[in-house]
């Protein structure tokens, strides 16, 4: 298996995907493989009112794996198990 070096900035997205009344953007970048996103939540974003009219899904079917660097956003599964996130977390 060959390794290859690859190197993104971040103001130079692969794509830039706008939230609905521009409330936010994510900005795609595609690294081999793997696809790595970077957010910008405005206030008041909801991904009911936001993403849901893109996606076309009762809810978010992606998984994602991140970190928090300012800001809180509360996060609601399916399934009813809910938690907030804030600056420094993982998840």
């Amino acid at each position: 298996m060959e390794t290859k070096l690859i190197r993104k900035v971040k103001g130079s997205p692969d794509e830039t995907r706008s939230f609905k009344d521009n409330k936010g953007k994510m900005d795609v970048f595609y690294l081999g493989d793997s696809t790595v996103g970077r957010g910008e939540f405005e206030p008041g974003w909801q991904w009911s009112q936001h993403v849901k009219p893109i996606a076309g899904t009762p809810s978010c079917q992606a998984a994602h794996t991140g970190y928090v660097l300012e800001g809180r956003m509360a996060v609601k599964m399916d399934d009813g198990a809910e938690t907030e996130y804030g600056p420094g977390d993982f998840f």
